[in-house]
């Protein structure tokens, strides 16, 4: 009998286990000093808080079991301890209790002695030295230690306890430590041949931004995802029902949502990274760890309730798994969000049909740029996604992200009516030619900026465009020309439709890629060039515009839409919704282009309620996230929103309901009308049409 089954598109092997099911975990990140740890009064906190697996330090770093291998290090403090093994006493409590126990393991750093008789296992600086941090030395994943001797570790452990799972902390390459420090890519020996028997290069690049960095990182995540396959391999042939919790090859997927000194908010990033990796490996499990204090430096400092609770909102909305994650043992460090992070744990364990086998189910799909993917003049594109992202939520357009190399890899021609391609600096031959299956299947492509454009100027030969003219970036050449919108010029004091005066326009702001349209395009959205602004005596002389800052075309079955400025980019700058609307209108209106003319699920509520919409094993599963907490660089108390409705075509007499608080059910002649009295933070309405649990659309 066969332990995996291969995931769809991918050829990767996805394994069986009891993490198929929902589940709820708790952390307790121990110290040294915790080794005299109470498990029977912290699996009680644990399940108090919600959770049915706990997640317990084991070894690497520090070992809390009597280890009997020269190149870890015992916990001292265990000697104060009966019997002198932790491990072995939370195990057998945990399964007194019905509890699963995963192991948590660092092998990112060892001790002094353990280095200095191993120096080959060492990370390398550039300049030579060792990378040090309160007395613990760091380790190369290329070296022997991550490739040969954590086998060791991992058959000792299994040898001893039958824990359920391991989760490997800290497991890549330490370019930076701790504080924060740069210290560059490593240069080992192992690293200087892996390198080059990866790239062909002799040379290793020293830090970010030097030459080859990119083609390290590529190394780095391929010797990472290769060794993540061993050890998951390894555990499956040990012990066939423990899990592996860690990256892309793993059993379980890993995000963790935590908070960082100079980090600008970024307030939908545990949503958007679930989406994202559930679109890629949509056969895998996620897990969300949500950090209960304020950045490392200050372990002893809570995070905001509401920031802690919003974490795992986002988690669960996009069908990850909730985990909370304090410092020591429970009751000691006085964490104050965790009531908030227990309340969204209890409803996730509360409602186990509703969150069994919950998927991903919009219709759009946004494409999420590869952050290392630059064009050297103009970044790369994370703002234009963060702005289209941000512009979908606030419309109540459901969306799933979708990482730009999953194009090619996952099925996108069944689970999306809309792809939008934000600012893409380049689109790879594979990615084009799944792209250009899709439109021609029958479906519709939005993109904006660079999106399709090569870098000599030429335009993907099935797009509106037929080559960059011109870039326009400088912002003085910006100042004073705008975008006038389609249907918005107005008659007003005699003047004709078509003059600029009387017309709503936007600011062209941003990065504009002018084109040439292709002779079959219908242009959208004219051109209003720059005139005089300033001083007002002299602020007039716009003319009518006849070039277009956007363009659609048919192609095959479906449609592509170009818009060639950074739409989104602006929104963001100057967070005015008519330039929103403007690519937004286009998803809208290519949803809209369907027999019936209209969604199949729609929200009316304000602009900060988040739909994310879903199928699990109840129904049409649809969360409403309420944003209203959100203040600068965190989340406090939300605003309760009332009076929600949420409208389901063609629905009309299924049964439905709102999980979190009180709602009203009726029907409009075809559709279904869930009308919810109030959103507090997240209410979910589960509306059972009998449709499948599985990826694809609503209807």
């Amino acid at each position: 009998m066969s332990l995996t089954t291969q995931q769809p598109g991918t050829g990767e092997q996805v394994r069986p286990g009891w993490w198929d099911e929902p589940f709820q975990v708790f952390q307790t990140n121990l110290r040294e000093i915790d080794a005299g740890l109470d498990v029977e009064r912290t699996l009680d906190d644990v399940e108090r808080h919600g959770a049915n697996v706990w997640l317990l330090n084991v070894g690497g770093i520090l070992s809390h079991y009597p280890t009997g291998l020269d190149f870890q290090t015992r916990n001292p403090h265990l000697a104060g301890r009966p019997g002198g093994d932790l491990v072995g006493d939370a195990l057998a409590a945990a399964r007194r209790r019905g509890v699963r126990l995963l192991a948590r393991m660092d092998f990112s750093k060892v001790a002094p002695a353990i280095a200095d008789a191993h120096p080959d296992w060492l990370y390398v600086s550039p300049a030579g030295e060792r990378q040090v941090f309160e007395g613990l030395v760091s380790v190369c994943p290329s070296a022997g230690y991550y490739q040969e001797r954590i086998f060791d570790v991992l058959d000792e452990v299994l040898d001893r306890y039958a824990v359920d799972g391991f989760f490997f902390n800290w497991f890549g390459f330490n370019e930076r430590d701790y504080a924060g420090r740069v210290h560059g890519v490593c240069h080992c020996a192992a690293c200087v041949v892996g390198f080059r028997e990866h790239t062909g290069l002799d040379r290793l690049p020293d830090r970010a931004g030097d030459d080859g960095y990119r083609r390290w990182r590529g190394y780095a995540t391929a010797t990472i995802e290769a060794l993540t396959a061993r050890v998951r391999a390894h555990i499956a042939a040990r012990r066939p029902d423990a899990g592996l919790i860690l990256g892309t090859a793993a059993d379980v997927l890993f995000h963790e949502a935590n908070n960082a000194i100079g980090r600008t908010l970024w307030p939908y990033a545990t949503g958007e990274a679930v989406s994202a990796l559930r679109s890629s490996r949509p056969g895998k499990p996620v897990l969300v760890n949500a950090v209960a204090f304020w950045d490392m430096p200050y372990r002893l400092a809570d995070e905001q309730p509401e920031m802690l609770g919003q974490y795992l909102a986002q988690a669960i909305s996009r069908g990850a798994n909730p985990s909370t994650y304090i410092m020591g043992p429970t009751g000691g460090i006085a964490y104050g969000g965790l009531d908030s992070a227990a309340a969204v744990t209890r409803f996730h364990r509360d409602h186990r049909r509703e969150y069994t086998g919950l998927a991903p189910a919009a219709e759009v799909g946004l494409v999420r740029p590869d952050p290392l993917d630059d064009d050297g003049r103009h970044g790369t594109g994370t703002a234009e996604h963060r702005g289209l992202l941000t512009g979908l939520v606030e419309r109540h357009v459901p969306f799933d992200v979708v990482p730009v190399g999953a194009l090619e890899t996952q099925d996108v021609d069944a689970r999306f009516r809309v792809l939008v391609l934000p600012d893409l600096p380049s689109l790879p031959p594979g990615v084009v030619a799944a792209l250009d299956r899709f439109v021609r299947g029958g479906g519709s492509l939005v993109a904006t900026g660079r999106s399709g454009i090569g870098a000599d100027g030429s335009v993907v030969d099935w797009f509106p465009g037929e080559r960059q003219v011109e870039v326009v970036v400088d912002r003085d050449a910006l100042k004073s020309s705008y975008v006038r919108l389609d249907g918005a010029a107005q008659e007003a004091g005699g003047r004709a439709a078509d003059e600029v005066e009387g017309a709503v326009l936007v600011p062209r702001h941003g990065r504009h890629h002018r084109l040439a349209w292709r002779s079959d395009v219908v242009g959208r959205h004219l051109l209003i060039e720059s005139a005089p602004y300033g001083p007002p005596e002299k602020a007039y002389g716009h003319v009518p515009g006849t070039d277009h800052v956007a363009g659609e075309r048919r192609h095959g079955a479906g449609t592509v839409v170009q818009l060639s400025w950074v739409a989104g980019t602006a929104y963001l700058d100057t967070r005015l919704t008519r330039i929103r609307d403007v690519a937004v209108d286009l998803v809208v209106e290519r949803l809209l282009d369907r027999p019936e003319g209209r969604l199949p699920v729609t929200v009316e509520a304000p602009e900060q309620v988040e739909v994310v919409v879903g199928r699990s094993a109840a129904g049409l599963v649809v969360h409403l996230l309420n944003h209203s907490g959100q203040r600068g660089n965190g989340y406090g108390p939300a605003v309760p929103v009332h009076h929600v409705t949420v409208r389901a075509a063609g629905l009309a007499g299924r049964a439905a309901r709102a999980l979190a608080g009180a709602a009203s059910v009726l029907d409009d002649g075809e559709d279904l009308l869930v009308r919810i009295a109030d959103v507090a933070e997240l209410e979910v309405v589960v509306i059972e049409d009998g449709g499948p649990a599985a990826h694809g659309g609503l209807s």
